[in-house]
């Protein structure tokens, strides 16, 4: 059955670690890789058939259109199954022949014990969730930036109300109340703050910051008195704010209004596991670069001292080092 063969590729996937599923499409079928932080492992092959089967599977239960199979999709499904269980975010989209591309991000279950390179990182992050304002997180695609958010929003849900803004929905958390937009029944971004103010939570988060658009409605929703989190695609702690600027927040509220920017990566450990390589900026130091736009300033040292103390502790090998010491 198509639902046993999808069972047994997300069960393989997580057993080997894989951040994504890819389904190729080749000419008499579909390939199909997992990947994890660094490198693609080959899976199987699939003729026509199967791997149209297999991809309407997923699509069905993501809630996407079965019958567009050019214009690119996204969609999502929390999968519960026996002992597996999985957000999984899809986006599906043709190649340039018609063809039929599927990748499915895997999201694991929130790990309160969560490895990092520097646990004072973590602890000073979540110390400074006391301060309301804007919280970004930051880094590459699979860098775990949406999983640390959802962990910290977890742990504030014990105690206040937490409503988040999403496009798509990636992680269930039942203690969270999730809105997700739906550009068909017109509920995007703005007409969802607008109902989030309403339902007056203490936290806001927004899944990502990635327009002019989204970013008015980050900064509007902290400078009225509420703690936003928010994800956002830069490539350093300080490339947060840039991003903003670039934007069209102006430098004066940017460093009014950001408390904290942060940058991570997952660094592979010597003993197979992973663990988050966290770079932060608080509020006096985000006021202070804006004020000097300290662009020439290095960066990465903190990023880089937390490194080399990691390869001391024999943690890391100096390869990996070398690897993720710029980010």
């Amino acid at each position: 059955m198509i639902a046993d063969q999808a069972y047994d590729l997300l069960q393989q996937a997580a057993q080997r670690g894989d951040n994504d599923l890819f389904l190729k499409p080749i000419v008499m079928g579909w390939l199909i890789y997992g990947r994890q932080t660094g490198q693609s492992v080959f899976v199987m092959q699939l003729d026509l058939a199967q791997g149209q089967a297999l991809i309407n599977y997923f699509k069905f239960n993501a809630q996407m259109d079965l019958s567009e199979q050019r214009r690119p999709q996204i969609g999502a499904w929390h999968y519960q199954e026996q002992r597996l269980t999985l957000d999984l975010r899809l986006t599906s989209v043709a190649d340039f022949q018609n063809r039929e591309c599927l990748v499915i991000r895997l999201l694991y279950p929130i790990r309160a014990d969560g490895h990092f390179i520097n646990e004072q990182r973590f602890q000073i992050l979540r110390g400074q969730l006391r301060q309301r304002g804007l919280f970004l997180f930051s880094g590459p695609t699979g860098s775990g930036k949406t999983t640390l958010l959802y962990q910290l929003a977890q742990q504030l849900a014990q105690s206040q109300m937490v409503l988040a803004i999403e496009d798509p929905t990636e992680i269930n958390a039942p203690e969270i109340t999730q809105l997700q937009v739906n550009d068909l029944a017109e509920m995007d971004y703005q007409a969802l703050l607008k109902i989030s103010l309403r339902l007056r939570p203490d936290i806001l988060v927004i899944g990502e910051i990635r327009d002019a658009q989204t970013a008015a409605i980050a900064v509007q929703a902290a400078l009225s008195g509420h703690t936003v989190l928010a994800t956002i695609h830069a490539r350093s702690a300080p490339g947060t704010l840039l991003r903003l600027a670039d934007l069209g927040v102006a430098p004066a509220t940017i460093a009014s209004v950001v408390t904290v920017a942060s940058y991570q990566r997952l660094v592979p450990l010597i003993d197979g596991n992973l663990a988050v390589g966290l770079d932060l900026m608080t509020a006096s130091l985000i006021q202070q670069w804006v004020k000097d736009q300290n662009h020439h300033v290095d960066q990465w040292e903190v990023w880089q001292n937390d490194l080399q103390q990691a390869c001391e502790q024999n943690r890391i090998t100096s390869t990996v080092y070398q690897q993720f010491a710029c980010g």
